[in-house]
């Protein structure tokens, strides 16, 4: 019963891990920029998603400082830039929220990155989501209920 328990851990790990790969927002993910006992982890897959059109949804949230913040941000931004698409706001000179389309799956999964950071009292809130399936930009922002500009 242990080596079976074992074994669907370890299942259950190597599809997390493979979730976001090849992305620079992967380290964060895998627990290696922020302390992973101060991040919340989501992860979600299967039929729940269905009706979103989606079939991985993978998210963290952590508060942290400038410093830890601004190396999250890199990671982002890095992704970003070989994205299909991105819509971003920055204030302060940070970024504070994007979504990111990008590259397709060799299956036709689209993937996308979403992040928002929000400074309180010199802290930063910060949320990154990472989603495949077959929703297009226009099915987020419907989800996230944001008017196309």
């Amino acid at each position: 019963m242990k080596k079976i328990i074992t074994t669907i851990c370890a299942i259950v790990l190597c599809i997390c891990a493979a979730a976001q790969e090849g992305l620079f927002v992967e380290d964060l993910f895998e627990g290696r920029v922020i302390s992973p006992r101060i991040m919340k982890e989501t992860f979600i897959r299967g039929a729940q998603l269905k009706p979103y059109k989606l079939d991985t949804y993978k998210s963290l949230t952590f508060t942290v400082g400038e410093g830890p913040m601004h190396e999250v941000e890199v990671l982002v931004r890095r992704d970003a830039y070989d994205a299909l698409d991105a819509q971003t706001e920055y204030s302060g000179g940070h970024l504070t929220y994007a979504v990111i389309c990008l590259p397709q799956l060799p299956n036709g999964d689209n993937r996308f990155l979403c992040y928002q950071a929000q400074e309180i009292k010199g802290q930063w809130d910060v949320t990154i989501v990472y989603l495949r399936g077959k929703a297009t930009v226009e099915d987020l922002n419907m989800m996230f209920n944001k008017k196309e500009k």
